[in-house]
């Protein structure tokens, strides 16, 4: 009895330590933070919110074209900063560039 209460312990730990660490990965950088010469900066936001409020250096890439461009074009050596207007669009976008790229991950909020 006790070695199935253990074990459902450590998989609730591990499951929750998971599920968490996708969403707590994701770290949020303030514009004081932000060198360009230390990212690779993805605005992610449609291209009209893009257009009227651009963010210096970034280059568009709208989410839902973000798979396609990650796989035929993209190219970055530095780590990513994502633009984004809501969090939940940018840990979309730091899974699927985990998944294609094994590099670390940051996301602003654009104002």
């Amino acid at each position: 009895m006790i070695y199935w209460g253990g074990t459902a312990a450590i998989a609730l730990l591990l499951f929750i330590t998971t599920r968490t660490k996708g969403w707590n990965g994701l770290q949020t950088l303030n514009d004081n933070e932000i060198s360009d010469n230390d990212y690779c900066v993805i605005d992610i936001r449609d291209y009209i919110s893009a257009h009227r409020s651009p963010y210096p250096g970034a280059e568009n890439i709208p989410l839902s074209y973000l798979p396609r461009e990650v796989k035929e074009r993209f190219d970055c050596p530095k780590e990513i900063l994502l633009v984004t207007d809501d969090e939940r669009g940018a840990v979309k976008a730091a899974r699927l560039l985990r998944k294609k790229r094994n590099q670390s991950v940051y996301y602003v909020k654009a104002s």
